[in-house]
C-alpha cells in the first residue's frame, strides 16, 4: 500500500487495513486468500503477457474450491469485492515503475513469529504460482522467442530456491532475499511486456468501499 495524490488508484491506509481484516473475517469463506497470498496472486496475474479478465481470477481469491466462489451478496461481501478490486487497481498501476519511485510495488509479506508452521514468504509464493497458472496455455504465441525464453528462465531462477529440498531450513533473512528477487523479477517482466508494446492491464471500475455498517 502506498499513498500518492498523483495516482488515483492508490488505496487509503484505512482501506488497506480494512482489506487485510476482511480477508480473514467470517464475511468470506474459510479458505479465502489472506493479504499476503493475494499480493502474490495478483502479481502473478498482472505480469501475464495478455491481460487476464477479472472473472477468471477473482473466484480463486475467495476459495480454492469451485463450490466456494458463491458465498453471499450482503454489504460485507460487496465491500470485500470492492476492496480486492481496489488492490488490483493499485498493483496494476504500480508494478514495473522505476525502483526509485516511492510508489513502485514491492511484495507484501507478513512477519513470521516463532512457532508458526508457515514460513516467511511461503504464502506469497503460493499465491504467485497460482497467478502464473492462470496464464493462457499459449501465452508465448506471437512473441519473440528470445523474450519468451528470458521470461521463462527468470521465473525458473527466482522460484527455484523455494522449491529446493532444503528450503525449509532457510532462515528469514535468506527468505527475504528470495522474496526480493521474485519481486524484482515481477517488476522486470511487467516492464518487459510494455517494452514489447503489449497492452498493460487496465484498472477496473470500482466504487469506493463504504465504511463498516454502510449499506
Amino acid at each position: 500500500m502506498t499513498t500518492d495524490a498523483g495516482n488515483p488508484h492508490l488505496m487509503r491506509d484505512e482501506d488497506f487495513e480494512a482489506l487485510e481484516e476482511i480477508l480473514t473475517s467470517d464475511v468470506v469463506p474459510e479458505d479465502c486468500m489472506d493479504l499476503e497470498m493475494l499480493d502474490g496472486f495478483l502479481a502473478g496475474v498482472l505480469i501475464s503477457p495478455q491481460p487476464i479478465a477479472v472473472e477468471r481470477w477473482l473466484p480463486a481469491v475467495w476459495s480454492a474450491h469451485e463450490d466456494g466462489v458463491s458465498f453471499g451478496s450482503g454489504s460485507g461481501v460487496q465491500r470485500a469485492i470492492r476492496l480486492v478490486l481496489s488492490y488490483y487497481n493499485e498493483m496494476s498501476t504500480t508494478l514495473g515503475l522505476d525502483e526509485d519511485d516511492e510508489t513502485c510495488w514491492e511484495p507484501f509479506c507478513f512477519a513470521i513469529t516463532d512457532g508458526d508452521t508457515i514460513q516467511l514468504g511461503d504464502e506469497w509464493v503460493e499465491g504467485f504460482t497460482q497467478g502464473l497458472d492462470l496464464w493462457r496455455k499459449d501465452w508465448h504465441a506471437g512473441l519473440p522467442d528470445e523474450a519468451v525464453e528470458a521470461v521463462r528462465e527468470t521465473l525458473v531462477t527466482v522460484l527455484a530456491p523455494w522449491q529446493a529440498d532444503d528450503a525449509a531450513q532457510a532462515d528469514d533473512e535468506t527468505r527475504l532475499g528470495w522474496l526480493a528477487a521474485v519481486g524484482e523479477a515481477a517488476n522486470d517482466i511487467f516492464s518487459h511486456w510494455r517494452d514489447l508494446d503489449l497492452p498493460a492491464p487496465v484498472p477496473v471500475a470500482v466504487e469506493l468501499p463504504p465504511g463498516p455498517g454502510a449499506a
